[in-house]
């Protein structure tokens, strides 16, 4: 191998070790986010953030600005990076997105018909929701919620519309404060699953998909709720 040979070799190696260590740390913070370690509001401090993980200050600040893209972390200028909150605007925009593709699927389902398989698999998730329910509003039981839905979603077998309501949960779940989430709700959002399962027993298409409204738009309300309540 040549000098110059070797020496790219060289620098390209040091360049696949830097790109994986910002893929780690960036991988580290998405997580540490995901599993709200890093909650909505937090300030992201680079110092503390390198120290933690055990890197340089470099790999942070990039992962910061690829997560900032992302949407998962906001910038203020002259204050640094916090982790992102959802506001009403973008509330909105994710509810009926959510309500589109739900609804697409959902008349995908009960066109090709549910098995006693699918059913169980859905009761399932509302089994453990009752479970959850006495507990108040925890990130578990929204993401109980969410696998609901992701679940019947699946059902229609299209994995780019899935992939999709996969994102919209994300980022509605990531950037909501639990704390001080009314937990009065609980109850009756349990209540509309279980009516929504008695219509899909039915087959009962236009039940199905008019109680599948009215439960994503009391979720839309109840959020935009919280969010007029953490304003004030």
């Amino acid at each position: 191998m040549t000098a110059r040979a070797a020496s790219r070799s060289e620098t390209d190696a040091a360049g696949d070790g830097s790109r994986s260590v910002n893929a780690k740390v960036y991988e580290a913070l998405k997580e540490q986010i995901i599993s709200s370690q890093l909650r909505p509001g937090v300030k992201l401090i680079h110092q503390d953030l390198a120290e933690r993980l055990n890197v340089s200050r470099t790999p942070v600040r990039e992962s910061l600005e690829r997560l900032y893209q992302e949407g998962f972390v906001t910038r203020v200028p002259r204050r640094g990076f916090f982790v992102a909150e959802i506001d009403e605007d973008e509330a909105r925009e994710l509810y009926e997105m959510r309500e589109a593709l739900e609804l697409f699927a959902l008349r995908r389902v009960l066109a090709r018909g549910l098995t006693a398989a699918d059913l169980r698999k859905l009761d399932s998730f509302n089994v453990r929701y009752h479970e959850l329910v006495r507990d108040g509003m925890t990130r578990e039981r929204m993401l109980v919620d969410r696998d609901w839905h992701l679940a019947l979603a699946s059902l229609a077998n299209n994995r780019v519309l899935l992939r999709s309501l996969e994102g919209v949960f994300e980022r509605l779940i990531l950037k909501i404060r639990v704390e001080g989430y009314r937990t009065v709700r609980g109850e009756e959002a349990l209540r509309e699953h279980l009516e929504m399962m008695k219509a899909l027993r039915a087959e009962d298409a236009g039940r199905a998909e008019q109680l599948l409204c009215d439960h994503i738009q009391g979720a839309r309300r109840r959020l935009s709720s919280h969010l007029g309540e953490l304003a004030r």
